[in-house]
């Protein structure tokens, strides 16, 4: 398998966006479960906030894999 130096370029770019987006997500996230006042949302906030973390690790899953996938294929499909 060779891996083509743009792709690798987009995958490394694509791992700082992903990073980017997963502090921002994370700090609307904690916020949010912070600044809601008991009983004051429905039964997803509740939810939310006994699996905070469980959120937070699916977010930086998602955000650290996905994002690398996507600028790989973005950089070896605008140079080749």
């Amino acid at each position: 398998m060779v891996l083509s130096l743009a792709g690798v370029v987009g995958a490394a770019i694509g791992l700082y966006l992903g990073w980017i987006d997963y502090k921002l997500m994370a700090g609307y996230v904690r916020a949010w479960v912070r600044k809601r006042k008991p009983g004051q949302a429905a039964p997803f906030a509740d939810w939310l906030e006994r699996n905070t973390n469980a959120v937070l690790g699916v977010l930086f899953v998602i955000a650290m894999l996905g994002f690398p996938v996507i600028g790989y294929l973005m950089g070896t499909t605008l140079v080749g």
